[in-house]
């Protein structure tokens, strides 16, 4: 049977309009128009954006779609919001910052306190418990002056800790330097230092993990390639085999913020690749950290999510040792839409060289947006318009708490922690539950 266009062919890509249809002088530029509908969409032009509800839009072949590509205006309308919110349980607890911590730039909590790190260089821990705040270290590490920020990536001071709260690593995101301290002793234990090639684009790439007992840092040591580090003592725990090509499936990508999995079985680099193109990558942690650099040579359960035009530094979180979400509907920053993406690490195409590692998409719904955190198979996002909670299988809103924007994870005590200009504002992620 025939397509609207007139040619006996499958269809192609997005209904369009009719304007954009009968187009024969050139291209008409689109919108992306969001029905309202679940994920449906559709290609408008402007004279139909005011009244997109009324617009017929119907399918092309795969040649007339793309004669009729112009260019992207970005998106009119929303995906369907599923919402069954009901009363969130639990109160968001507002514990004052200490007084001699002064101004506070970040923390970071671990199973031993709160780390703070101070506008000055101290790094404090703090027992919100037990109302102790003690200095344990000082770190070194500035932001330099009159460096230009690039698409208004400002460089910044970040803090890590490992979950112990043995180590702590004080970094410039979007910058190329930073240190790893040892807290019992105040010790600088690694200098950081990427090779500086666009790192201006990405948040500075570490995180600490444990493995086989112990705590690991890993961290960019060029634009391409990772490294796994003995915080205690600086030694090379386990690197990215360097290459001369493109031609392997993890050279290419300028890595990003580094997120592990819960248990530390897999790891996600919110990388981006030229043209430039923002795309996640993921890879097994743990055996890459027990086989070392020739684990790169089989199937490392190297897996490549969905590229996005122009888009990274995105929110990424993990939902278990599989499941991934990614932040943002589309494949183009100027088509971007509030969403979500959740991907089955565990079911996917084979990695490794060669291996395209794409795993299956299992679930996408509109709504989230902002930074996302994720505990008890429930995914909670966090943004301008507040928090929100979310059933991450049906795409279905649970509950939202107006005025609480959590910027921080405590793992070790199942709260979300807002870092605020009145101190720390938590609550449980226990109480998402009921």
């Amino acid at each position: 049977m025939a397509l609207i266009c007139g040619h006996d062919a499958p269809a192609y890509g997005l209904p369009v309009c009719e304007h954009i249809r009968s187009a024969t002088a050139a291209p008409i530029d689109h919108y992306l128009h969001y029905t309202g509908r679940g994920l449906e969409r559709k290609r408008i032009c402007g004279t139909c954006r005011d009244e997109p509800a009324t617009v017929r839009a119907a399918a092309v072949c795969e040649d007339c779609f793309d004669a009729t590509e112009g260019g992207s205006l970005g998106v009119v309308g929303d995906p369907e919001n599923l919402d069954a919110a009901g009363p969130v349980r639990g109160l968001v607890e507002t514990a004052a910052l200490p007084d001699e911590a002064g101004t506070v730039v970040d923390i970071a909590p671990t199973g031993h306190g709160i780390l703070l790190l101070c506008d000055d260089g101290r790094i404090l821990r703090w027992d919100t418990d037990a109302g102790r705040c003690t200095e344990v270290a000082r770190s070194t590490v500035t932001v330099p002056t009159g460096e230009e920020p690039w698409c208004d990536r400002a460089q910044t001071l970040r803090l890590h800790a490992s979950r112990d709260g043995a180590f702590a690593a004080v970094v410039i995101d979007y910058g190329r330097t930073g240190e790893v301290i040892d807290l019992s002793t105040g010790r600088v234990t690694v200098r950081l230092e990427n090779d500086g090639y666009h790192s201006n684009t990405v948040p500075f790439s570490l995180a600490f993990t444990e493995h086989a007992g112990r705590a690991v840092v890993l961290h960019r040591r060029s634009w391409s390639l990772i490294e796994a580090t003995d915080p205690a003592t600086g030694a090379q725990v386990a690197r990215m085999p360097a290459v001369e090509d493109d031609s392997s499936v993890w050279s290419g990508h300028f890595h990003g913020a580094l997120h592990p999995s819960p248990a530390g079985t897999r790891i996600a680099s919110d990388a981006w690749v030229w043209h430039p193109l923002g795309r996640p990558v993921a890879w097994n942690l743990d055996q890459w950290l027990t086989e070392g650099e020739q684990a790169w040579a089989g199937d490392i359960g190297w897996a490549g999510l969905p590229a996005c035009a122009y888009y990274w530094d995105r929110s990424v979180v993990w939902l278990d040792e599989d499941r991934l979400v990614l932040e943002g509907l589309g494949d183009d920053d100027v088509e971007l839409a509030p969403g979500a993406r959740v991907f089955d690490l565990g079911r996917r195409e084979a990695g490794g060289p060669g291996g395209t590692g794409e795993p299956a998409e299992i679930a996408a719904f509109g709504g989230p947006k902002g930074r996302f955190f994720a505990a008890d198979g429930l995914l909670f996002s966090s943004s301008e318009s507040g928090f929100e909670i979310w059933n991450p299988t049906t795409g279905t809103r649970l509950g939202a708490l107006a005025g609480f924007r959590p910027t921080h994870h405590d793992h070790a005590r199942g709260e979300l922690i807002e870092l605020s200009t009145i101190g720390l504002r938590r609550w449980r992620t226990a109480d998402a539950d009921a």
